[in-house]
């Protein structure tokens, strides 16, 4: 079976904790993107609203904007953007890893 990838070409993202991000996606190739939705996991755990108190994505052409990712905590965590690609269901992840201020790497 082929493996597909699904994370997207800016993976994976570096932050601060306590930042703010605004995430774009780019449904390269594609003509309409329509419905998103997000998700995210840390550890394996949701915590989506925590990390999006506001959860309303939305899509303009081929381009989906999350609203702002914040409440994020030094570890890793995965976004996973689901949304209508020209007729099909496709999820796009993002990884993104939170260092502290202090951290010296």
């Amino acid at each position: 079976m082929p493996q597909y990838d699904t994370w997207v070409v800016e993976s994976p993202v570096d932050a601060i904790e306590g930042e703010s991000l605004t995430f774009t996606i780019t449904y390269e190739g594609a003509t309409t993107v329509s419905s998103p939705t997000a998700a995210a996991y840390r550890n394996k755990t949701t915590v989506t609203s925590t990390v999006f108190p506001t959860n309303t994505p939305t899509a303009s052409g081929n381009v989906v904007t999350l609203s702002p990712a914040t409440g994020l905590l030094h570890g890793q965590y995965v976004i996973a953007v689901t949304a209508t690609v020209d007729g099909n269901t496709e999820v796009r992840k993002v990884q993104v890893r939170v260092g502290r201020a202090n951290d010296e790497q």
